[in-house]
């Protein structure tokens, strides 16, 4: 049996990745709601922060993509971040949909009783260092240690999170997300946290990575199982959670499959 909490023998943890995003506008309060709603375990997310310091739910450094601004989020103060339109890009109906903070969103996933996995974005390494430090005050403010995950691309900046907070949740993402599987670097860049967890994408993830990191104690995160072929392979190759923009699908498909006990 393992000692690791987060490997999952039976059952997956279902993670909405930014949301129900397949059908509401992405890293919103909107879309985090939906997929409480639906009834998701886990929420994964991303922050960035603003010019005045204030961290905002985002994944893009900029604000281009999804949101009425231009240029860099972190040259935008957060009363002009407030007054994006952060829906209607996605759908017209979604208007007036608004950037959340960081804070009202952790809180928001408090009040549910759900888990979360902030992923630290950042334009630069500065930028990503501030928002890793800034996301670990507000763990602690919140007292959610025990179920709110750090993670990134950004490997020094969860090492500077660690540094300051022994305690902390990593969920590294592992890298180059795109290279050939490998278990044995797999388990040194979790090892090199003392990371319960790592998440691997799932067109290079097989079952030799997943063995081998399970008889290190290592959960597997899958990602990003959208449609039904990644989330039906990604169970049968023993992932511990699956990471997809679709609860309504992700949840049908693991409760034909790998109904809850």
């Amino acid at each position: 049996m393992s000692t690791n909490p987060w490997i999952r023998a039976h059952r997956p943890l279902s993670v909405a990745h930014r949301g129900h995003s397949i059908a509401y506008p992405e890293n919103t309060l909107e879309a985090y709601r939906k997929a409480i709603e639906l009834g998701v375990e886990m929420i994964e997310c991303d922050v960035n922060i603003t010019l005045d310091g204030t961290l905002v739910m985002m994944h893009d450094s900029t604000l281009d993509r999804t949101t009425t601004g231009t240029g860099r989020v972190s040259a935008s103060t957060w009363e002009g971040v407030q007054r994006l339109d952060a829906g209607g890009k996605f759908k017209p109906e979604f208007a007036g949909v608004r950037v959340p903070s960081t804070e009202e969103t952790l809180l928001l996933y408090k009040e549910a009783g759900i888990l979360s996995c902030f992923e630290v974005k950042g334009a630069d390494g500065d930028e990503s260092d501030r928002i890793a430090l800034g996301l670990v005050d507000l763990f602690i403010k919140h007292n959610m240690l025990d179920t709110a995950f750090l993670s990134s691309y950004h490997h020094a900046a969860l090492h500077l999170a660690k540094s300051k907070c022994s305690e902390l949740l990593l969920a590294p993402e592992r890298l180059p997300d795109d290279a050939p599987p490998d278990p044995s670097d797999a388990i040194w860049q979790a090892k090199a946290f003392d990371a319960p967890v790592i998440q691997h994408q799932y067109t290079v993830l097989n079952e030799d990575v997943v063995r081998a990191l399970h008889e290190q104690e290592i959960a597997v995160w899958s990602w990003s199982t959208t449609d039904g072929d990644s989330l039906v392979f990604s169970i049968d190759i023993g992932a511990d959670a699956l990471m997809g923009d679709d609860v309504e699908l992700m949840l049908q498909v693991l409760n034909r499959m790998r109904p809850a006990k």
